[in-house]
């Protein structure tokens, strides 16, 4: 990947054919987990009647969400109040379909414009409008990465930055990092 440079009003930058199906792929596999495997459930709503929305919210969310097992999905929904279990879960209840529909949707704009570079044959460009929802996926995708390798700081990231080559962790570390001149060369564009 080369960093992202300012072009005509957008961020471009030229990605490899392997570049596109990983970035692709852990994007995806990020709408998954969001979305427990029903990215429609998620998608942004049809109608902009509050009424209506409220009626769907209610037709599909449990009056007691559970708490995320998943160390990731924690980490994406941090618990708003980790001493009271039912103020929590209330908050869930009033927030996570909206982050969650957010998430889902900035890495659905994600994908779409992944697509249009034909596997890393045409440039990649991304307008102005969709930097925010870019911006917002990468961290997504990176924070989901540093959960699974263990990184919580700066000095855990610098002891997995010095595995050795054939430590099967090392490869994640790469992508990690990769992820991070990624969102650092796009902020730079701006």
């Amino acid at each position: 990947m080369k960093k992202f440079r300012r072009k005509s009003g957008a961020a471009v930058t030229r990605l490899s054919p392997y570049e596109v199906e990983l970035l692709s792929s852990l994007v995806s596999q990020l709408v998954e987990m969001i979305s427990d495997g029903d990215p429609e459930t998620y998608a942004q709503p049809q109608s902009d009647d509050p009424f209506e929305l409220w009626a769907q919210d209610l037709a599909s969310d449990p009056d007691q969400p559970e708490a995320h097992e998943d160390p990731v999905l924690q980490r994406l929904f941090p618990n708003a109040y980790p001493h009271d279990d039912a103020a929590s879960s209330d908050f869930r209840r009033f927030t996570e379909r909206e982050l969650k529909t957010t998430k889902v949707t900035d890495a659905q704009v994600v994908l779409a414009r992944l697509a249009t570079t034909d596997l890393g044959t045409v440039e990649l460009r991304v307008p102005a409008e969709e930097v925010q929802a870019w911006l917002r996926t990468l961290t997504s995708v990176r924070i989901a990465v540093a959960v699974r390798l263990g990184i919580t700081d700066a000095e855990s990231a610098e002891e997995m930055s010095q595995l050795p080559d054939d430590d099967p962790r090392s490869y994640m570390v790469s992508v990690y990092d990769w992820l991070g001149f990624a969102q650092e060369t796009l902020i730079a564009a701006l």
